[in-house]
């Protein structure tokens, strides 16, 4: 089974984009410490760590245990999230096949310590919100607006594209991010929560997934709305 975590307060369109996708829909809770705009962020919650096996929040973890099918195993972190940036990124990280991109030093130690035994390599970086910033493509290939990330990622020859920040609409903030809005919906399929044709930088974008045979799927219309990545069990 296939399952998909998104925002609770994510639009009814993209709820059913994922269920006509396939994917068993959980709703996220809200961590009330939280400010509004990412509340209800499942990459701000929990976090999934191959194998059918997620980690979460532990303030989350009744909620996830009660909603996750028994095929999932579901380990709790010890830190809760706190209420202000850095304490609040503690479940935020982006993986990749070889590499996690994350701010080290305030990513829960259970998800450092279950990467290093599968010897992927940590790669540290200033960015604190590496999942929202991150949209995985592939197993290697990447999408941000962080310039930390960029770099990070063309010195580990991992495929990047940068974009232009902006563009994203998020909840009460300026604007949200790439990572936010979109989540691997099935095997080289790339949901995105919104059209992606308003996105200034959406030539490069669709490019940059063909060349790599990723099709990118809108889950709604308008803009593209970060609501918190789109977690799922799916690894391209």
């Amino acid at each position: 089974m296939n399952v998909a975590i998104v925002d609770k307060r994510a639009d009814e369109k993209t709820i059913y984009s994922l269920e006509k996708a396939g994917l068993y829909v959980i709703p996220t809770t809200v961590i009330k410490g939280l400010y509004d705009s990412v509340a209800t962020h499942a990459d701000m919650q929990i976090h999934y760590l191959g194998s059918n096996k997620f980690i979460c929040a532990p303030e989350t973890f009744l909620h996830y245990k009660k909603l996750l099918p028994d095929e999932f195993t579901l380990l709790t972190g010890s830190v809760q999230v706190g209420s202000e940036y850095p304490h609040d990124i503690s479940y935020n990280a982006a993986v990749l096949n070889d590499f996690v991109i994350c701010n080290a030093a305030y990513t829960a130690i259970e998800i450092l310590s279950e990467y290093k035994c599968m010897n992927k390599n940590i790669l540290n970086v200033r960015q604190g919100y590496s999942k929202c910033n991150t949209a995985i493509v592939t197993g290697n290939s990447i999408i941000t607006s962080d310039i930390g990330i960029y770099k990070k990622s063309v010195e580990n020859e991992i495929n990047v594209l940068k974009i232009t920040s902006g563009n994203i609409k998020l909840r009460g903030m300026e604007y949200g991010f790439i990572g936010g809005a979109t989540g691997l919906i099935a095997e080289n399929v790339l949901g995105v929560n919104g059209n992606i044709h308003t996105h200034i930088d959406s030539d490069e974008i669709k490019t940059f997934c063909s060349k790599r045979n990723v099709e990118i799927v809108p889950l709604k219309d308008g803009i593209l709305e970060d609501i918190g990545t789109i977690i799922t069990n799916i690894q391209s």
